[in-house]
């Protein structure tokens, strides 16, 4: 196995691949852990001694460039930057800190914008839903009567009850009748010979 400074370097023969990761147990994962971490120590240990080389390299070549006489201004940086110069003081790799820009992502603008507006709008629109809701509430509790309406409404019931009663009274009457009737003929047939037809 190579170790974690060869693949960094590009020693190790070439990208490797990770093989794919199907059925590990938990000391496997432990062991990808372990490396994963190794990796991570490794590199941060060569970008350290990287910046350190810089930082030497350009100490030297200022210490030579005062003792030869000729003192080249090199340009200004920040501190925290991240410079890697050639060996005749011309600068190859500057890298500024993350932290050093200010500057909010648009996305995060977008976003905050977006949330802000939805907040607002449900400030705003929850009230107005509420009283729309009550409105369509009211409507469809039905509209009050007039008094004039009511009053003939209340006339029109009384008179179809004085109806009802009538027509009660009028069918009693005809049972009644029909009932006599009945009790003729039947009184009439008794009375009549048996032979004879009516």
């Amino acid at each position: 196995m190579t170790s974690s400074a060869e693949l960094i370097q590009g020693q190790g023969g070439g990208a490797t691949t990770r093989p794919p990761a199907t059925n590990q147990n938990p000391t496997t994962n432990q062991d990808l852990q372990n490396a994963a971490r190794d990796l991570r120590e490794a590199i941060r240990n060569n970008v350290n001694q990287e910046i350190i080389n810089a930082r030497t390299q350009a100490l030297a070549q200022a210490a030579a460039a005062r003792a030869a006489g000729a003192a080249a201004p090199l340009p200004p940086h920040g501190p925290g930057d991240l410079v890697i110069r050639r060996p005749d003081g011309n600068t190859v790799i500057s890298v500024p800190p993350p932290w050093a820009n200010d500057a909010i992502p648009q996305q995060a603008v977008d976003i905050s914008i977006a949330f802000f507006i939805c907040v607002a709008a449900i400030i705003i629109g929850l009230p107005l839903a509420r009283a729309f809701a009550r409105r369509m509430d009211r409507r469809g509790a039905g509209a009050q009567v007039p008094n004039e309406i009511a009053s003939q409404l209340t006339h029109l019931n009384q008179a179809v009850d004085a109806i009802a009663l009538e027509v009660e009274r009028i069918s009693e009457g005809q049972r009644f009748t029909a009932r006599l009737l009945s009790e003729q003929r039947d009184s009439s047939r008794q009375t009549l010979p048996s032979g004879v037809d009516r």
